[in-house]
C-alpha cells in the first residue's frame, strides 16, 4: 500500500496515471484531509506533521464534490486521510458522474497507483530509486529551503550477497539517522532530501553522517550537496548533474571529502580569495618588480561609513605606503620594501588614531609579507585575510601578522569544508613556520586520517606524545588509528591512557567512550565495558546513541544482568529498528530467560535475514538452540559461524559444549584446546576452556 510520502515524492507520475483514467483533461493534485475536513497541500502538511495519524473518517471513504472539485479519497499505509483533487473540469460534467462509476474509478486508481509506485522503488533497499529522484527534483517547486545530499559509500564484503546486505543496512541506518526522504542510486550511492536551514547546519549534518557511517565500517563516505531552493544550475545541465558534479569534487578531496555545489558555482571556493578583479590588477601593478613588500587589510565594524574611513586613510597613510582602496568594510594598503614589524607599528598607530577620532569600537588589521614560504605574490592578499580570520578569534580590534596560527585557522576552515587536501597543505605550511607545534601536528594527523593516510597520521600523533605524553586528543586519535589497522591491544592502551589523562573523564565524549567500551567487550572484559558505557550514558545526548545501547545490551548479557540487557536492546531497537546485532542479542535473551523461545528464535533469524555474514549472529542462534535442547541445529549454526571466522573464540567454546552435550568428548577437548591457542584469547576465556577440559578429564 502507498505511504503518505509516496504522494509527495511521486506526485507527478501518480497524477499522470490518474489523468489517464479520467474521461477528459483535468488538473490533479494530492492533499491531506485534516480533522475538520479541510484540504491542505502535502508539502505544507508534511512540514508541520508530527508523525501521528489524524484518523480516518467513515463519512469520507467515497469520492464526492467539494467546491466544484472532485475529491477522491486514497489509501495509504500510515492512516492519514489523503485525497486526489481533480479540478479545472466543467462542474456540470462532474455532477453527471454517477456514484457507482466514481467508486469504480476509485478502485482502478488504487490498483494503478500501486503498480506505478513499484517502478520508482529500489527493490534491494526499498528506498526511492534514481528515477524517482530525477522526477521529483525536476517537477518540484521547493517552496521550503532545504538541501539535497548525494552520498557515495564504499565498504568491503567478500561476496556479492554480502555487498547487497550491507547496502540494505546502510539504507536502513540512513533512514533511522535522518528521518528524511531517502533515495538509492545503486552501487552504494544514496540521495537525501533534508529540511535543514542554512549552509552551516548542512555542513554539520554532512560531518555527522560521515561520522556515523564510519563507525559502521565505511572506508569512504563522500558527500556532495546543494540547496534545493533557489536551485541554480548551469546551462544545459540537469538538476541531478549539479549534485553529481559536487560529488565528483568531493571524491577528489579524499575518502571523506565534502563539497557544496553552490560554493563551487560562485567560483569562490574559500573566503581567502580576493574577488575584486580591479583591485587585484592594481596590486599586481604595484608589486611588480619588488623584491619584498608588506600588505595589510583593514576591516571595519559593520555600519561604518565608507567615505569617512576613505578620507581619513588617504590623509593618514605615511609616504612609504600606498592606499589601494577597497569596498564595504575592507580596505588595502601596500608598503613596498617594508618588513612586517615596521608595518605593524605603523598600522597600530593608524588604527588607534582612527578610533580616537571617530569613536569606533574596533578596527581589525591583518598583515602579510612576501616572500613567505612557497606562496606566490598573488597569494599574499589571501594570507592577509587568513590573518584577519585568525584575529577574529582573539576579539575585535586586533592587529595580527600572518603566522603559523593563521595557517592553523585556515586549515581548520578547509577541514570543516571537507577539503582535506587543502587542510593538509595549510597545516604543513604552518609547521614550516613553527616546527614542532603540537596543535598543528595533531591537526595534521586528523586531516591525514580523513585522507586515508593512517600510517603518516600515526607518526604525527606519536610525535605529539613524545612532547606531551598525556595529550588527550593525540592519545584518542592514535588509538583510533591503531584500532583501524588491527592493533587492538595498542589501541586499548592508548584509550586507557586517554581515560586516565582526564580528571574522572568528565570532558570525554563518544570519541573515547565508544571505542574503549567496544574494545573491552571484544576482548572479553565485559565488566569494564559496562563501567565505561554506563559512564557514557550519564552524558548529554547519549540517550540518542543506538550504539551505546547495543553495546550495553551485549555486555549486560555477558555479565549475567539479563533484565538490564533486555531494556538496553529494546532501547537500541527503538532508535534503529533494523539493528541486526540488537535483534540477535534480544532474541538470545528471550530464549535464555524463558520469555518465549519462539519469538526469541524469530528475532535471531530476522537478524540473519538482515546480515547472515555476521558470525556473531550464527553464534547467538546456536547458543539459543542449545539452550532449548536442539543440539543438531545448534551444531549446524555454530559450524556456519566458524566457517565465517575460524578463530571465533566464543564459537569454539560453544562448539565444544555442543560436542560435550552430544557425548563427543574427544572433539569437545580439541575445541577447548583450540580456543586457548587462538591469539587474543582472554584470561577469562582461557579459564573457562581449562575448566571444561578439567571436567572432561
Amino acid at each position: 500500500m502507498l505511504a503518505l510520502d509516496d504522494y509527495y515524492i511521486l506526485q507527478y507520475p501518480l497524477a499522470q496515471e490518474i489523468k489517464q483514467l479520467l474521461p477528459l483533461p483535468a488538473t490533479v493534485d494530492f492533499c491531506s484531509v485534516l480533522a475538520d475536513g479541510a484540504l491542505q497541500q502535502l508539502p505544507a502538511y508534511l512540514s508541520t506533521h508530527d508523525g501521528r495519524a489524524v484518523g480516518t473518517y467513515a463519512s469520507f471513504n467515497e469520492p464526492k464534490l467539494i467546491n466544484n472539485e472532485l475529491v477522491i479519497p486514497l489509501q495509504n499505509s500510515s492512516g492519514e486521510n489523503v485525497a486526489a483533487v481533480v479540478s479545472e473540469v466543467d462542474p456540470a460534467f462532474l455532477k453527471k458522474m454517477s456514484a457507482s462509476w466514481l467508486r469504480e474509478l476509485q478502485g482502478h486508481i488504487f490498483d494503478q497507483l500501486e503498480k506505478t509506485r513499484w517502478g520508482y522503488i529500489d527493490p534491494e533497499t526499498e528506498l526511492y530509486n534514481r528515477r524517482a529522484a530525477t522526477v521529483f527534483l525536476q517537477q518540484s517547486s521547493f517552496e521550503e529551503t532545504g538541501y539535497f545530499f548525494l552520498l557515495n559509500t564504499v565498504f568491503y564484503r567478500r561476496t556479492a550477497a554480502g555487498n547487497l546486505q550491507k547496502t540494505k543496512e546502510i539504507a536502513d541506518l540512513l533512514r533511522a539517522l535522518t528521518h528524511c526522504h531517502c533515495f538509492s542510486f545503486g552501487y552504494g550511492v544514496f540521495g537525501l532530501l533534508l529540511r535543514v536551514q542554512g549552509r552551516e547546519l548542512a555542513l554539520k549534518t554532512a560531518h555527522h553522517l560521515q561520522h556515523q557511517l564510519k563507525r559502521e565500517g565505511m572506508s569512504k563516505v563522500q558527500i556532495g550537496f546543494s540547496r534545493t531552493s533557489p536551485l541554480i544550475k548551469r546551462q544545459g545541465e540537469t538538476i541531478l548533474d549539479r549534485f553529481w558534479r559536487s560529488l565528483a569534487i568531493a571524491e577528489k578531496r579524499g575518502p571523506f571529502g565534502i563539497c557544496d555545489a553552490e560554493v563551487i558555482d560562485e567560483k569562490r571556493t574559500h573566503p581567502f580569495q580576493l574577488t575584486q578583479n580591479a583591485l587585484l590588477a592594481k596590486l599586481k601593478g604595484k608589486w611588480r618588480g619588488l623584491s619584498q613588500f608588506t600588505l595589510a587589510v583593514f576591516s571595519l565594524q559593520p555600519g561604518t561609513r565608507f567615505d569617512t574611513f576613505d578620507e581619513f586613510i588617504k590623509q593618514s597613510v605615511p609616504p612609504q605606503g600606498l592606499y589601494l582602496g577597497g569596498e564595504d568594510t575592507i580596505f588595502w594598503i601596500l608598503f613596498p620594501e617594508a618588513t612586517q614589524l615596521v608595518t605593524r607599528e605603523r598600522f597600530d598607530f593608524l588604527r588607534r588614531q582612527y578610533e580616537e577620532c571617530y569613536g569606533l569600537e574596533a578596527v581589525s588589521v591583518g598583515i602579510a609579507t612576501w616572500p613567505c614560504l612557497d606562496f606566490a605574490k598573488s597569494d599574499i592578499p589571501g594570507n592577509c585575510l587568513k590573518a584577519l580570520l585568525h584575529g577574529s578569534f582573539l576579539g575585535s580590534g586586533n592587529t595580527v601578522i600572518f603566522d603559523h596560527l593563521s595557517l592553523n585557522v585556515s586549515g581548520d576552515f578547509f577541514f570543516e569544508e571537507g577539503d582535506y587536501r587543502a587542510a593538509i597543505r595549510e597545516y604543513r605550511r604552518g609547521l614550516r613556520l613553527q616546527p614542532g607545534d603540537v596543535n598543528l601536528i595533531n591537526s595534521l594527523g586528523v586531516a591525514l586520517v580523513e585522507y586515508d593516510q593512517k600510517l603518516r597520521a600515526a607518526d604525527c600523533f606519536q610525535e605529539v606524545l613524545q612532547k606531551d605524553p598525556c595529550n588527550y586528543m593525540a592519545l584518542v586519535n592514535l588509538g583510533h588509528v591503531q584500532q583501524t589497522i588491527g592493533y587492538k591491544e595498542k589501541a586499548l592502551d592508548c584509550f586507557e591512557r586517554a581515560y586516565r589523562a582526564l580528571a574522572n573523564a568528565e570532558t570525554a565524549g563518544q570519541e573515547l567512550f565508544l571505542p574503549l567500551g567496544r574494545l573491552y567487550a571484544e576482548l572479553g572484559n565485559h565488566e569494564r565495558a559496562v563501567t565505561i558505557l554506563e559512564h557514557w550514558r550519564t552524558h548529554p545526548e547519549s540517550e540518542r546513541e543506538f550504539l551505546l545501547f547495543r553495546l550495553l545490551g551485549q555486555s549486560y548479557l555477558e555479565c549475567s544482568r539479563p533484565a538490564e540487557a533486555t531494556q538496553a536492546c529494546q532501547r537500541a531497537l527503538q532508535l534503529f529498528p533494523q539493528d541486526s546485532i540488537s535483534l540477535s542479542t534480544l532474541g538470545l535473551l528471550y530464549v535464555e530467560q524463558g520469555e518465549g523461545s519462539e519469538i526469541g528464535l524469530s528475532l535471531c533469524n530476522k537478524a540473519l535475514a538482515l546480515d547472515n555474514f555476521n558470525p556473531d549472529h550464527w553464534y547467538r542462534l546456536s547458543r539459543a538452540l542449545l539452550h532449548i535442547g536442539n543440539q543438531a541445529e545448534a551444531l549446524d549454526a555454530i559450524r556456519k559461524c566458524l566457517r565465517l571466522r575460524r578463530n571465533h573464540i566464543e564459537g569454539l567454546l560453544l562448539l565444544g559444549e555442543i560436542h560435550q552435550a552430544m557425548g563427543w568428548t574427544s572433539q569437545a577437548g580439541r575445541c577447548f584446546s583450540q580456543a586457548i591457542a587462538v591469539k587474543g584469547c582472554s584470561e577469562k576465556q582461557a579459564a573457562r576452556a581449562q575448566g571444561y577440559l578439567a571436567r572432561l578429564s
